[in-house]
């Protein structure tokens, strides 16, 4: 059953500050595991139904970097798939190249801790869905396209 992306979206941002508070404590992705409020959170996401309950345990670990941290932004007809997560981090000007090498280079869970840090700093405004995608197949691809988007997105250097 593929996950509603922007069902967890607004669940998230509909949670009360002491639910969400609950869940920006936790240190790690499986962490979550042991907090009543994430269960509250996804009991209508497909939580019981997934046999691989991995991608929304990214997903909401990413939130929980806090309310109002991933803004969302629909589509345009200038960016007609949403702003890459990689996008995002670039144009936010906040990010640099090493601090995404790091996390392409990172195993589990620490990817997860070093991505959250990423967008705790950024504050990034792009398509959640295409996001959330991303973190359903976090696989070396993934790492890789977020690499590329973040590198492409960024301006050109200026030459003396």
């Amino acid at each position: 059953m593929p996950l509603d992306a922007m069902a967890l979206y607004r669940a998230w941002n509909a949670l009360d500050n002491a639910a969400s508070a609950q869940l920006r404590r936790v240190a790690e992705p499986e962490a979550l595991r042991d907090i009543p409020a994430f269960y509250r959170l996804v009991n209508d996401l497909g939580w019981r139904e997934s046999a691989n309950h991995y991608p929304l345990l990214r997903a909401v670990f990413c939130l929980s970097a806090g309310k109002n941290v991933i803004k969302h932004a629909e589509p345009t007809e200038k960016h007609l798939h949403g702003i890459s997560l990689g996008k995002a981090l670039a144009v936010s000007d906040k990010i640099n190249e090493r601090r995404i090498y790091q996390l392409l280079r990172a195993d589990w869970p620490q990817d997860m801790v070093q991505l959250r840090r990423l967008l705790s700093h950024a504050e990034p405004t792009l398509h959640w869905p295409s996001m959330m995608q991303q973190l359903t197949w976090w696989n070396e691809r993934a790492r890789r396209q977020l690499l590329e988007d973040f590198v492409l997105a960024q301006p050109p250097k200026k030459t003396a």
